[in-house]
């Protein structure tokens, strides 16, 4: 379902949905998005995550059945388990429209029901008559519009315009009250909400954020920097840090030479004898975006290779089998851990035979 939105920023079909957390917590990294909405649909399953700041600050999961029933406690792993999701990121550019997304999300419905069921001139006058704070929302087909009351009073409404592909703000009621006298024709669905303070107490309240606790990406990510360090361990043992730097700076060099911006911030600290491996997920950016995410392990395969090889070249027999054995124990102790990665285990193999 289409909510209110300002510009559609970006947009990729098939997207593997367990990377959906990966893709919001890269928007906090990024911090070039300001506020707006991360989408992720699935069938008639959709995640949406509102973003404030480039950060994620509420989540909720709707599913619309075949016959129109509507779900709001599904859990986000009906999208993310998915192997093919439309993503979607929708900037929102008017603040007022944002709050009222806020408390759509947050607030439990009150009413859902076809409009031919329910009486909204009656409705609209109990939210005079009681001085209630509500939210009004007609859904078109796949379409949302929204109207808000304050204190029973009109306050302003945002809907579709198909010419335009866009969603409109108004804050006229004369308008208001003429696409009200269209719902006959139309017959959208009717969502109510009541936006209170005793509603929200009353009702069970979750951020629904703990999807991006699960970061793919990170996971990944954080495997291989572990097996970088344990290389760069291995250089500590047969020469002094100055040397390890200059080494470093070499062959930070040649990875800059084929991927500048990905590679710009890497540098090795002689003090804690440690690369500052995670600048790379800021700069992931520069990453095209169908390498970003599942794709994002060719380069961190690159880096292992140049690692293991220069090692390889370095190093005595002995100290070779060591690593390759310290290596190949951390990447089977991370994919027994893991299900989602199986079968890393092989593929990483074949790189470790370079110190064989």
């Amino acid at each position: 379902m289409i909510i209110p939105f300002s510009e559609l920023k970006f947009y990729i079909s098939a997207f593997e949905g367990r990377y959906f957390s990966s893709f919001v917590n890269d928007l906090a990294r990024d911090r070039s998005f300001d506020r707006g909405l991360a989408v992720a649909e699935a069938g008639n399953v959709t995640a949406y995550v509102l973003i404030s700041d480039g950060r994620a600050v509420l989540s909720k999961v709707l599913a619309f059945s075949d016959d129109g029933q509507l779900a709001t406690d599904v859990p986000i792993g009906e999208v993310t388990a998915g192997k093919s999701v439309d993503l979607y990121l929708f900037s929102l550019e008017e603040s007022t429209v944002f709050k009222w997304l806020t408390d759509f999300f947050t607030y439990p419905i009150a009413l859902y029901a076809p409009s031919r069921f329910v009486d909204v001139m009656k409705l609209v006058s109990s939210f005079s008559e009681n001085k209630d704070d509500a939210l009004l929302c007609f859904k078109h087909g796949a379409v949302m519009n929204v109207v808000s009351f304050e204190k029973g009073d009109f306050r302003g409404f945002t809907y579709f315009d198909p010419a335009g592909k866009r969603y409109v703000f108004e804050k006229n009621a004369v308008k208001f009250g003429s696409y009200l006298s269209s719902l006959d024709v139309s017959k959208p669905a009717v969502i109510c909400k009541k936006v209170s303070e005793k509603v929200l107490a009353s009702s069970f309240f979750s951020s629904g954020l703990d999807f991006l606790e699960n970061d793919p990406v990170q996971t990944e990510a954080d495997l291989y920097f572990g097996c970088f360090g344990l290389v760069f361990d291995a250089f500590a043992k047969v020469m002094p840090a100055e040397k390890v730097k200059d080494l470093s700076e070499k062959l930070f060099s040649y990875l800059r030479g084929r991927y500048p911006q990905l590679y710009s911030k890497l540098a090795f600290s002689a003090e804690s004898g440690s690369v500052n491996w995670e600048s790379m997920l800021d700069e992931r950016n520069s990453v095209a975006v169908e390498y970003r995410f599942g794709e994002y392990h060719r380069y961190l395969d690159e880096i292992l290779s140049l690692l293991l090889k220069t090692a390889a070249s370095l190093l005595q027999s002995q100290k070779k089998h060591a690593l390759a054995l310290d290596i190949g124990e951390k990447i089977r102790r991370f994919e027994d851990e893991n299900g989602d990665f199986s079968g890393m285990f092989d593929r990483l193999d074949k790189l470790l035979k370079i110190l064989r």
